[in-house]
C-alpha cells in the first residue's frame, strides 16, 4: 500500500501556525479504511492509534483529528485522486500487455441521502401506440432527436460523463430472475480485465441506463490497455455501442436484447463460450460489495461517494495485481 503510485498533491505551507500536516499519509489511511470497511472516521483513528504497524505503513508521525480527515476527503474527491491512481497503476501494470476481454458492467450502491427525482420517474412503462394511418394535411413532423449514445461517439469521455446524471436518485433495474428491484443511491460501472483487475470506474446517479456509459467507458479502457474483445449484457445492446467498438478495430459480444416480443439470435459457440468469460466482473461487483466497501456509505454528495468507492477499486486492483505477480513465483517453486 505504501508503494502505491499515489500522484502528488503536496501544498506548501505559506502562513503562519502550525504547518499543514502532509497528504500522502492521510490518503494512504482511506485505503485501510476501505480494506477493513471502516464505515466511520472515528473507528478508523481508533484503529490507526490501536495499530502502530497501520501508522508506519501510512507514514504518520503522529494521528491527525477528525476535522482533517473531513477537509482532505473533501480536496481528494475534488481532485479525483482515486481516478487518477486507478489509472497509474493500471496503465503501469498492462504496459506492453495485451489483454483479451474486458468485461463491462454495473452494480447499484445505496445511499443514505435525498434523491433527486421520484421512484415513480424509473419505474418500467408500457410501450403506448400511436394512432395509425396517415398524417394529417399541414401536420408538422417532430424532429427526429439524436441519441445520446450517437453524439458519443465524437465526445471526450470526460464531457461525456460530465453530460449524464450524477446526484442521488431512484433507480431500477431488472435482475436475473426477471424481477424489478429498486434502489436509491448511486451506480458503479466497473471495466476489468480477464483476471478481475479493474481498469475503468465511472460512478453515476442509479437513474442512468448502462449504455449511456458504455462508449465513454471503452474510450477510457482503451487509452489504459490494448484489448481485444469488449463483453456486455443485454443492457448495453445498440448499434452505435457495436458500431464503435467495431471502428476501434475491437470487436463487441453483447447478449442480445429480446426488445417487443422479438427472438433473440442465439450465439454460435465459440461465441457463447467466450461471452461466459463476461461473469469475471460479476465475481468483481461482489468482490467489491463483501470485502471493500463499508455496508452503508456515511457520506453525501457524488464526488465523495465516488472517492469511496474508488477506494475500494484501487484496493481490488492492487490485490489481484498482487495476485498476479505473486501466484506464478508460488506454482513455479511447488
Amino acid at each position: 500500500m505504501a508503494h502505491l503510485p499515489l500522484p502528488e498533491l503536496e501544498r506548501r505551507h505559506g502562513g503562519r501556525g502550525r504547518p499543514r500536516l502532509e497528504d500522502q499519509p492521510i490518503c494512504r489511511a482511506f485505503l485501510p479504511k476501505s480494506f477493513f470497511q471502516i464505515e466511520a472516521t472515528s473507528e478508523l483513528l481508533n484503529r490507526l492509534r490501536g495499530d502502530s504497524s497501520l501508522r508506519r505503513i501510512c507514514g504518520f508521525a503522529r494521528i491527525p483529528s477528525a476535522a482533517t480527515f473531513s477537509r482532505r476527503l473533501k480536496h481528494f474527491s475534488n481532485a479525483q485522486l482515486m481516478e487518477r491512481t486507478l489509472q497509474r497503476l493500471v496503465s503501469d501494470y498492462h504496459e506492453g500487455l495485451l489483454v483479451g476481454h474486458i468485461n463491462r458492467d454495473s452494480t447499484p450502491i445505496v445511499a443514505r441521502e435525498k434523491p433527486r427525482n421520484k421512484k415513480t420517474d424509473v419505474r418500467p412503462r408500457k410501450a403506448t401506440k400511436g394512432k395509425r394511418g396517415r398524417p394529417r394535411k399541414g401536420a408538422s413532423k417532430a424532429e427526429k432527436r439524436i441519441k445520446r449514445t450517437a453524439r458519443q461517439k465524437s465526445m471526450r469521455p470526460a464531457k461525456a460523463l460530465r453530460a449524464l446524471d450524477h446526484e442521488c436518485a431512484w433507480g431500477c433495474k431488472r435482475n436475473s430472475q426477471g424481477n424489478v428491484q429498486f434502489w436509491k443511491g448511486y451506480e458503479l460501472h466497473l471495466d476489468v480485465t480477464d483476471m478481475g483487475i479493474p481498469v475503468t470506474a465511472v460512478v453515476t446517479g442509479a437513474n442512468v441506463h448502462d449504455s449511456q456509459v458504455a462508449i465513454p467507458m471503452e474510450k477510457l479502457t482503451a487509452s489504459r490497455v490494448t484489448h481485444l474483445y469488449s463483453l456486455m449484457d443485454s443492457a448495453y445492446d445498440a448499434a452505435d455501442i457495436r458500431s464503435w467498438i467495431s471502428a476501434c478495430g475491437r470487436k463487441a459480444i453483447i447478449d442480445v436484447n429480446k426488445r417487443a416480443g422479438g427472438a433473440a439470435d442465439a450465439m454460435d459457440p465459440a461465441t457463447k463460450r467466450r461471452y461466459a468469460i463476461r461473469s469475471t466482473v460479476e465475481r468483481s461487483n461482489a468482490h467489491l460489495k463483501d470485502w471493500l466497501l463499508p455496508s452503508k456509505l456515511l457520506v453525501k454528495g457524488h464526488k465523495k461517494v465516488g472517492f469511496c468507492l474508488l477506494s475500494g477499486v484501487v484496493c481490488l486492483a492492487a490485490v489481484k495485481i498482487l495476485q498476479q505477480m505473486v501466484l506464478p513465483e508460488l506454482e513455479a517453486a511447488a
